[in-house]
């Protein structure tokens, strides 16, 4: 007897379809009720697995924890990898945007307006990112003995001095400093002020009021700015554009950046704002140290250094790879009496959108400056920025930077900026003095050279005259060949002395011909080649030269000067001959060169050349060399009182830790006249 009835077709097809019923109503009810979909994964990640707030966690978008459970409002798709931007729901007002792991926003904000921003639990326990910077070796900043770089509350907050082996605390190196604890991280937040508003009326020369940056670590004030609770929230007014907090976190960081109102500004502020674990997005080198130093100017231009990229000796392979490698800086300028670099000047972004010179974009060369790796000076790699198309007589104002890289999650990305300094053009003559004398301006007299392919250490403005040497390349192919020729015919008589012979017959133990090479070409490249300033500058220890000659533009100095100089052979010529015959400067006032190269030459080479120097305070020496400044001058302290290799202005460590162990003197082969 069958177990089952046998069913018709009809009622075979009506319990297929019943059976088929049953299984799709099954499998709406599992993914319809919410404790179908959640409690293997609850159950999964519950009991002693501690970390399961973080693995709920998602690595590449943060999304509060609560956003993953089902909301009264419905259900809302997201998805790992797009935030909701792009799919999903897009925040309330009044809700803080999330922020990424050393990726900036950029915005408006209005007057009376904070805009509100978080920073997640997942972004401040995610891994930190590589900091590859691409250069050799981390670029060691030096330290003024006068003031510190960073303030304590911000070294207590993560960063550190690194000193170095010398143990005396002046090179120094800024590096990350974490906390190790596993319940709490450091978060850098900074923001940067890209355009401010602008005055309403022309005449006003303040800068607006700067941005304010909240911070909060509270759940209780999600939202932190103006009348919120102080205790519940920190607080920093921009400086200069730029602004940073630093905080140790154990959950979501909350940030609002607030436009304060003003009434005598118009329009809005654009700024930039990020957090970081790894280090600050944007930075300010907060002290007194700009990091760069102006080597000479002329009428329409400026050649300035850096500080040494690093302190490595010259046979090993760090040094090697920076005198090869790309340049680690960029450099912002603008004439002084531009206003609108105010309030901006320590915000990389705000140089970018005020600076009258910029950096090149898109890998292009910059068309007024030029930059490159040189070791003048202490033989260690240093970059140096050779400024056109100046105006004569004009301030700018200068700012060393690192370059800033937005287009993706990079550490540091926002750029560094260092303190301004400044430097004044030459102009030839004062026009107080041309209108006394009724003179037309004359200027152009003096012109920056640098990177000779002979005398490698020399780099400042000489005499010139743009009607015989247009260009800077020629100027310098001059003097460079010129001084080659000179030192050729020393060779000849070098080559007279025993060089390669035993110690006890050679003429000193202490220098070889080597040494006695080195000290006379460094003075005769310094001799030969004077160091040109404005003749209308009225320093102590300048010299001046060929005032009985016309300017470029034709002019002369008044009859009465030409008269007295014409008593005097040092007042009335250049120090060479031929730059009287063939550059034709006219009256010019020279840096003279140290006495101690003089000394280095005498102690260098054999007694029988016959070197020998002038004394202080007897006939001549005035006139020929003159001496490193002296602290008990005022006035005289980060100036070049006396040219040396690689003389920079204001370069403190310059003067002091430079040795004169390669100077010179008075040579009788050579027609250089000792005046």
């Amino acid at each position: 007897m069958p177990l089952l009835p046998k069913l018709s077709p009809l009622q075979s097809r009506f319990a297929a379809s019943l059976v088929a019923l049953i299984m799709v109503l099954a499998l709406y009810l599992a993914f319809s009720i919410p404790q179908f979909a959640y409690a293997a994964e609850v159950d999964s990640i519950g009991g002693d697995d501690h970390n399961h707030e973080r693995l709920l966690d998602r690595p590449y978008i943060d999304i509060d924890i609560k956003d993953l459970e089902l909301r009264e409002a419905g259900y809302e798709a997201e998805f790992i990898g797009y935030d909701r931007g792009i799919i999903g729901r897009a925040p309330a007002a009044n809700e803080p945007t999330p922020l990424i792991n050393n990726r900036l926003v950029q915005t408006n904000i209005e007057q009376g307006q904070t805009l509100p921003y978080s920073f997640l639990n997942a972004s401040v326990f995610g891994d930190l990112s590589p900091n590859t910077t691409g250069f050799p070796s981390p670029v060691r900043i030096r330290r003024l003995s006068t003031g510190l770089e960073y303030e304590d509350d911000v070294l207590d907050d993560g960063l550190e001095w690194m000193d170095g082996e010398d143990g005396n605390t002046q090179d120094h190196e800024l590096r990350r400093r974490q906390s190790t604890s596993e319940d709490h991280r450091t978060v850098y937040i900074t923001a940067t002020t890209c355009v401010q508003p602008q005055p309403i009326i022309n005449t006003t020369t303040d800068s607006p009021p700067q941005l304010e940056l909240y911070v909060s670590l509270s759940t209780s004030n999600t939202n932190p700015g103006p009348g919120q609770d102080p205790s519940s929230q920190q607080m920093v007014t921009l400086d200069g554009g730029f602004g940073m907090i630093v905080v140790n976190a154990t959950g979501d960081v909350f940030m609002g950046l607030y436009g304060p109102n003003t009434t005598a500004y118009k329009s809005v502020w654009n700024a930039q704002l990020a957090a970081s674990i790894d280090a600050p997005f944007h930075f300010y080198h907060n002290g007194t140290n700009p990091n760069l130093y102006l080597v000479d100017s002329d009428s329409s231009s400026a050649l300035l250094i850096t500080g040494d990229l690093t302190d490595e000796p010259s046979n090993s392979t760090v040094y090697q790879e920076w005198l090869e490698s790309a340049t680690p800086y960029v450099i912002f300028a603008g004439n002084r009496d531009d206003t609108s670099l105010n309030g901006l000047q320590n915000s990389y972004c705000g140089l970018t959108q005020s600076a009258t010179i910029v950096p090149a974009v898109n890998g292009e060369e910059s068309k007024s400056v030029t930059m490159g790796i040189t070791t003048r000076g202490n033989n260690q790699p240093k970059q140096q920025f050779y400024i056109d198309t100046l105006g004569s007589g004009s301030t700018y104002n200068v700012f060393l930077a690192t370059n800033a890289n937005s287009t993706g999650s990079v550490v540091g990305g926002g750029g560094q900026v260092w303190p301004m300094t400044n430097f004044t053009t030459l102009t030839g003559m004062s026009f107080e003095c041309c209108l006394a004398h009724h003179l037309t301006l004359a200027d152009g007299n003096c012109g920056v050279i640098f990177d000779l392919s002979f005398c490698t250490q020399t780099a400042y403005a000489v005499p010139s005259n743009p009607q015989n040497f247009p260009n800077f390349t020629a100027l310098a192919a001059f003097y460079d060949n010129a001084t080659l020729a000179n030192y050729q015919i020393f060779e000849k008589v070098l080559a007279q002395i025993p060089c390669e012979t035993t110690s006890s017959a050679q003429y000193s133990l202490a220098r070889t011909c080597t040494d006695c090479a080195a000290a006379y070409k460094e003075w005769l490249c310094s001799v030969t080649i004077p160091r040109c300033t404005d003749f209308s500058s009225d320093l102590s220890w300048l010299q001046e030269r060929a005032m009985g000659q016309p300017f470029p533009n034709g002019t002369f100095l008044p009859e009465a000067q030409i008269s007295f100089a014409n008593n005097s052979v040092p007042l009335n010529s250049s120090r060479n001959p031929s730059i009287d015959d063939f550059v034709t400067p006219g009256p010019y006032k020279e840096v003279l060169p140290c006495d101690d190269l003089c000394h280095q030459l005498v102690q260098s080479c054999p007694a029988s050349m016959g070197f020998s120097c002038p004394r202080p305070g007897r006939i001549g020496y005035n006139s020929s060399y003159g001496q490193m400044p002296d602290p008990k001058i005022p006035g005289q302290i980060g100036q070049i009182t006396c040219n040396y290799p690689g003389a920079a202005y204001d370069q403190l460590s310059g003067a002091a830790g430079f040795s004169l162990s390669i100077l010179y003197v008075a040579l009788a082969v050579t027609s250089i006249m000792f005046i």
